[in-house]
């Protein structure tokens, strides 16, 4: 065993700490496996594969592991919201079923916690489809500061006019009306 598939074993296949997790999906790890470690990687990511954590599905997807499609397409329909998402967006990275577009459009409006609606985004820009790309624009204008920006930031675009936004928005809020009150 090479040095690099025991680092995508202890820091991908068996992350399992907040400090690891924290920045998200080393996916550089898979890119750095020889042809031979990545065929051992995805075997063992396919075996792992389940609707409790999104990073083997999210690596599958990202190295178009055709030998996890059967298992992807089972897990499907027993997700729901933001991994079912997940798992049509990597389905659709792997082969390009358009079919997967209508989930993508049926599900992500289901999705209310902000962060994980900032995984989502980052998913949504893959697509290349005119409605998807709709719902993404659409994003921008969210509630949430970090929702928003992390959409503008996964369609390309310069984040300067959210920023803005939120800062003119936090400087009318409750709070910032309540420390003036507070000083004077």
């Amino acid at each position: 065993m090479t040095d690099n598939l025991k680092i995508f074993r202890d820091e991908f296949l068996n992350a399992n700490t907040w400090a690891q997790r924290k920045d998200g999906i080393p996916l550089d790890l898979l890119d750095n496996l020889s042809e031979d470690e990545l065929k051992k990687a995805e075997k063992e990511l396919i075996d792992i594969l389940s609707t409790k954590d999104d990073w083997p599905i999210k690596g599958l997807g990202y190295i178009k592991s055709k030998n996890a499609l059967l298992k992807l397409y089972e897990l499907l329909p027993k997700s729901k919201k933001g991994m079912k998402v997940t798992i049509a967006h990597s389905i659709f990275q792997i082969c390009e079923n358009k079919e997967m577009i209508s989930i993508v459009l049926t599900e992500a409006p289901k999705v209310s916690n902000q962060f994980e609606l900032i995984d989502l985004v980052y998913l949504l820009s893959d697509f290349q489809n005119e409605q998807v790309t709709e719902m993404l624009n659409n994003y921008r204008g969210h509630k949430e500061y970090l929702v928003a920006y992390n959409a503008t930031q996964a369609m390309g675009l310069s984040t300067k006019e959210v920023v803005e936004k939120f800062r003119k928005e936090e400087k009318t809020s409750f709070w910032n009306k309540l420390k003036s009150l507070v000083r004077n």
